[in-house]
């Protein structure tokens, strides 16, 4: 190897450990705010509805990633520029597991386990939280404030999801929509402190 190519392999390597290390600010709490505005509607028309179909949290889930993540890439090439992709390939490295597994088990439960789904939101908020750790070295370090608060949700929506428990349609609606609008206040809390300091 050429001192001119290990020179290059050390750059490369030097801007892997800068973006595993930088705050990715692509995250834009508006949106997040109105992905937890989806989960409170989603959830009131679900429980007047009677309606307890975990399938369509799946969908509102993939339309919020995909509203997050279109606004975060257009985001993160603005504020980090030449470290945009990678800032945003180190987060999506970080959390697409948690993501990946949280989908599939939902998948699964509810098509050959359809018995077992009332389990699920308290499962998703635990993984939720899960996720929020795994990014969290890129994210504000008042983002540990929503991972506990996924974890305190998740861990009481399992105790409460019995037969005798809230309808499911609460026990997603509350606790997503309260907790994105927590992330989206930690957000824009962070994006003033970064503006203004």
């Amino acid at each position: 190897m050429s001192e001119i190519e290990s020179a290059l392999h050390d750059i490369a390597r030097l801007r892997e450990q800068l973006a595993a290390s930088s705050r990715f600010q692509g995250l834009a709490p508006g949106i997040v705010a109105l992905a937890g505005c989806f989960a409170f509607a989603l959830g009131g028309w679900q429980y007047f509805a009677d309606e307890s179909d975990l399938l369509v949290w799946i969908l509102l889930a993939a339309v919020s990633a995909l509203m997050i993540g279109s606004e975060a890439i257009t985001r993160a090439r603005r504020l980090h520029r030449s470290m945009a992709d990678r800032l945003i390939g180190t987060t999506l490295n970080r959390f697409l597991p948690t993501a990946t597994a949280g989908a599939i088990l939902g998948l699964v439960v509810l098509l050959r386990l359809p018995e077992h789904s009332r389990l699920l939101p308290g499962i998703w908020q635990l993984l939720m939280g899960v996720g929020i750790c795994a990014v969290l070295s890129n994210l504000p370090r008042q983002m540990s404030i929503a991972a506990i608060f996924y974890f305190g949700v998740g861990t009481l929506s399992l105790l409460l999801s019995g037969t005798q428990g809230p309808a499911t349609s609460v026990l997603m609606s509350l606790p997503f929509g309260l907790g994105q609008l927590l992330v989206a206040t930690i957000l824009y809390r962070a994006s003033s402190e970064t503006s203004h300091g």
